[in-house]
């Protein structure tokens, strides 16, 4: 990618964080990059194409899991259990490195926010939020095929996993360890109810 583009997308990042999406404009856009607004147009013609290559540019926001998916690809006879164990502390410590980078936090949640009242907005979010899905539902497709796991929806399953890393993440940058305990104790907790359930063994 060219210096100019890579400048235009740093600048947008800047402001649809501070200003929102709707608050954003590409003139404002075009003078923090420092190009003409003509040359912002040239490259991405619209503000909801810059919104989208914003997003691709910065996919490790939410620790795409596309990203962290060659750990399956390491040891093939791997339980299950052992696994998820290993994708769920990976998601963690990348979410934890993510805290550091306020400003893509913070472009993060204008999306949630903005894509309730602008369509263009939520089909970028859904977009990205697809693309982070698809490789563990592709997973656990792959383990039901297997007979590892039983006939779910593994589209489901899959945005469960991924949720909760996002969510105990939010609670730990605002309680830190007081809401949440110990995070490697937590994480097998929550590994042991997603792979075992809560019903009894004779219930389920």
């Amino acid at each position: 990618m060219e210096d100019t583009e890579q400048r235009i997308l740093d600048a947008a990042l800047r402001i649809f964080a501070s200003e929102g999406y709707t608050g954003a404009t590409t003139r404002r856009i075009a003078e923090e990059a420092n190009v003409a607004e003509v040359t912002l147009f040239r490259k991405f013609k619209s503000k909801k194409n810059l919104l989208k290559e914003v997003l691709i540019n910065n996919r490790t926001v939410f620790s795409s899991l596309e990203d962290l998916f060659h750990i399956f690809q390491i040891e093939k006879d791997v339980d299950l259990e052992t696994e998820l164990r290993i994708l769920g502390k990976n998601i963690a410590k990348a979410m934890k490195d993510k805290k550091k980078d306020s400003k893509r936090r913070m472009f993060m949640f204008m999306l949630f926010e903005e894509g309730r009242r602008r369509p263009e907005v939520s089909e970028a979010l859904l977009s990205f939020l697809q693309m982070n899905i698809k490789p563990l539902s592709e997973y656990f497709d792959l383990q039901i095929k297997n007979g590892k796991m039983r006939t779910i929806n593994s589209r489901s399953a899959a945005i469960t996993f991924v949720s909760y890393f996002v969510y105990t993440s939010l609670l730990r940058e605002v309680f830190g360890d007081r809401f949440l305990g110990d995070h490697d104790e937590e994480i097998e907790r929550f590994i042991d109810i997603f792979t075992k359930g809560i019903l009894k063994v004779e219930e389920n």
